[in-house]
């Protein structure tokens, strides 16, 4: 069969699958009555986070519920298996309505066909993240670099650690759910940072953010805050509840190998956490940052906090 559309043609997506068959629905639509499996990108929607070109490949996030892990079957298995099973990719992006954009003939990268990532649960920021896979798209030849997508971030073989704007929002963190509300515990990180921030850099620190993508991965890690002056990693808790600390720890614990000189690790809290906690912190070496309830900040080092 010959394809019946040119990289740049539109058509209102019920009139495609008249033609190649596939389901009206779903981001992966593998037809029964040609060989041709069908990829529909959004971008910016969550299901489409992850899409765009990177100026070799186009990265294409799997489809599964926004409420649990993905997995490499049905749709996901048909795209994984294509070479396999001598069916051809076609990608299409999401235009107003019902009108997709065709994009070309595309082909699994051999040498890493997928990676996996983090996803958010959607409606659920309380839950812990979900996996999920980005398919790595490789033009057919004949298939001109796609125009209108997103660009995003190539799949690197070296970690890259990259200087983020002090501007920004810190939360929701890159992974998690965009467009939502933040929780509670959320809204006070965001403060606690804009004011350490403000108090570091008014008694002449030189602070700055960073994320850190390590290799072979596609989610930049983000780094709350890095205090050059002081060369200190600091990582924040919105909340002193025991998980919300533990992460905060493992951030710390996580994110220092990547920095040299090896800074020493700050978790900036909005009170004390519960005495256990505190050990925990000091027999890690890690300060304790908390408001001293007269607009600045009282530290806690890990020697003082022993008998």
């Amino acid at each position: 069969m010959t394809f019946p559309l040119q990289p740049g043609d539109s058509i209102a997506r019920p009139i495609l699958h008249t033609l190649i068959g596939g389901r009206l629905n779903g981001r992966i639509s593998p037809s029964k009555t040609t060989t041709v499996i069908s990829l529909f990108s959004s971008p910016g929607t969550h299901d489409s986070q992850y899409d765009g070109w990177t100026g070799q490949h186009f990265h294409f996030q799997g489809e599964g519920r926004g409420d649990r892990d993905q997995s490499i079957r049905q749709g996901n298995r048909a795209v994984a298996e294509h070479a396999l099973s001598g069916r051809s990719l076609r990608l299409f992006a999401v235009a107003p309505g019902s009108q997709v954009r065709y994009l070309g003939a595309y082909r699994l990268d051999p040498d890493t066909p997928y990676v996996r990532v983090q996803l958010p649960v959607i409606g659920g920021p309380a839950h812990p993240p979900r996996t999920g896979y980005v398919f790595r798209l490789l033009p057919e030849n004949g298939t001109p670099a796609p125009s209108g997508v997103p660009v995003v971030e190539p799949l690197l073989a070296h970690t890259a650690v990259r200087e983020h704007d002090l501007a920004v929002p810190f939360r929701p963190r890159p992974g998690e759910e965009r467009g939502r509300k933040l929780t509670p515990a959320e809204q006070e990180a965001e403060r606690l940072l804009k004011d350490y921030s403000s108090y570091l850099t008014q008694t002449g620190h030189d602070i700055r953010r960073y994320a850190v993508t390590p290799a072979r991965t596609l989610l930049p890690l983000p780094v709350d805050l890095l205090d050059h002056t002081a060369n200190e990693l600091v990582a924040c808790t919105g909340s002193v509840a025991r998980a919300r600390v533990l992460a905060a720890f493992g951030e710390l614990l996580d994110m220092r190998r990547f920095f040299d000189p090896t800074p020493r690790r700050v978790m900036l809290a909005p009170s004390m956490p519960h005495p256990d906690l505190v050990d925990l912190c000091a027999s890690n070496d890690i300060t304790l940052v908390c408001r001293d309830g007269e607009g600045g900040f009282t530290r806690v080092e890990p020697a003082s906090t022993g008998e």
